[in-house]
């Protein structure tokens, strides 16, 4: 189960950078709405923020991923103009911060998922020498720290969101 949230973490955050770099113009498909996609992105990016912040990690998840999503679709349809956008001193500052943030988080929640797996294997140990309640105390300190690297893995992909937040905000009207 460890493998498939480290997995999931991994390719989340690789999945932003592959919308960024890489994602070609694609098919043509009816205008949409650009301003109410990135509207739409930018709650949903806010609301993740506040799920996190109260420990709704689920919540947060999903919405970070619909966030993502949304933005996907502005970085497909909206190849030029993100090629030809410059950012205001200001907007780069943030923008930095925000890289700077998400590389933090990233690395918090990769320490913190080190440890919750050296936690479970130390715990697998004890339990198989018999020693069942240190084991559990073990056992409870990795789930503990699994989810506090899940959730510091959330705040470096919502960093990443607010620095499209950031690129696209041209669109807001």
């Amino acid at each position: 189960m460890q493998l498939a949230q480290i997995g999931w973490r991994m390719s989340a955050v690789c999945i932003i950078f592959f919308l960024l770099t890489v994602l070609p113009a694609g098919a043509q498909k009816p205008p949409q709405d650009h301003s109410q996609i990135y509207k739409q992105a930018v709650a949903l990016v806010e609301q993740a923020e506040k799920k996190l912040a109260g420990n709704y990690t689920a919540e947060a998840k999903a919405l970070v991923k619909e966030a993502n999503s949304l933005f996907g679709i502005l970085v497909k349809e909206l190849p030029e103009q993100l090629k030809e956008r410059q950012l205001t001193l200001k907007q780069d500052e943030q923008y930095n911060i925000n890289q700077k943030m998400a590389a933090d988080s990233s690395a918090q929640g990769e320490r913190m998922e080190k440890s919750a797996q050296e936690k479970q294997r130390q715990s697998e140990t004890l339990d198989a020498q018999g020693q069942k309640e240190a084991a559990i105390k073990l056992q409870q300190e990795a789930v503990r720290e699994f989810n506090l690297a899940n959730k510091a893995y959330l705040r470096a992909q919502i960093y990443h969101l607010k620095n499209l937040q950031q690129v696209y905000s041209f669109l807001y009207r």
